[in-house]
């Protein structure tokens, strides 16, 4: 999940910030206190959430809010505003949720469980590390290279690689490139297919 916080004030960005470490542990988040740089932020990391106040100067709160749902529809937008006034307003966007200033983990805990566009927990190391090494390829590697009895220093040799590079794939630290993995395949006399199931 990544998040974005915007807000003009910097001491409030840097709150926010320690807050999503106890929310969101595992999130990528970004924080700025410059309006004029959400716009940018967001096309370069196209953000699941976006945490933003509105009254802010050089450009409101929810006029940002509508242009990062040109760039990306199912963005969550949370407002976090001192100003009651704005709740009406901010429901034009779409919100996931409208919390008044000051706000508690809890709340932040709350808005995150009701994202009106639910992110998905499952990340990209998650999927590298599920067919990665020791999850998958790597325990196949190390069951079809003992079935036949070679070492991890006659494997290294066929492959034209070193031993290191056959230990981190077993170990899961690495996985190998396409092209490896097929000569990889013929030298194991395995299926490639074989190698990632």
């Amino acid at each position: 999940m990544k998040v974005l916080i915007a807000d003009d004030n910097q001491l409030i960005v840097e709150d926010y910030l320690d807050e999503m470490g106890k929310v969101v542990p595992h999130a990528q988040c970004i924080g700025t206190s410059r309006p004029k740089e959400v716009i940018k932020l967001f096309e370069e990391y196209m953000f699941d959430v976006v945490i933003m106040d509105i009254d802010m100067p050089e450009i409101n709160g929810i006029t940002l809010a509508k242009k990062i749902l040109e760039i990306k529809p199912r963005t969550n937008i949370i407002y976090v505003t001192g100003y009651e006034k704005f709740a009406l307003q901010s429901w034009e966007t779409f919100a996931s949720s409208f919390l008044i200033k000051p706000v508690s983990t809890e709340k932040f805990k709350e808005a995150f469980a009701n994202l009106r566009h639910p992110v998905s927990k499952i990340t990209a190391e998650d999927v590298e590390s599920e067919y990665a090494g020791e999850n998958v390829i790597g325990r196949k590697i190390l069951k079809h290279r003992e079935e036949r009895n070679m070492t991890r220093e006659e494997l290294a040799r066929e492959l034209g690689t070193t031993v290191q590079t056959i230990s981190r794939w077993e170990n899961g630290k690495r996985i190998p490139d396409i092209i490896t993995f097929l000569k990889l395949a013929r030298i194991l006399a395995v299926e490639p297919g074989e190698l990632m199931y």
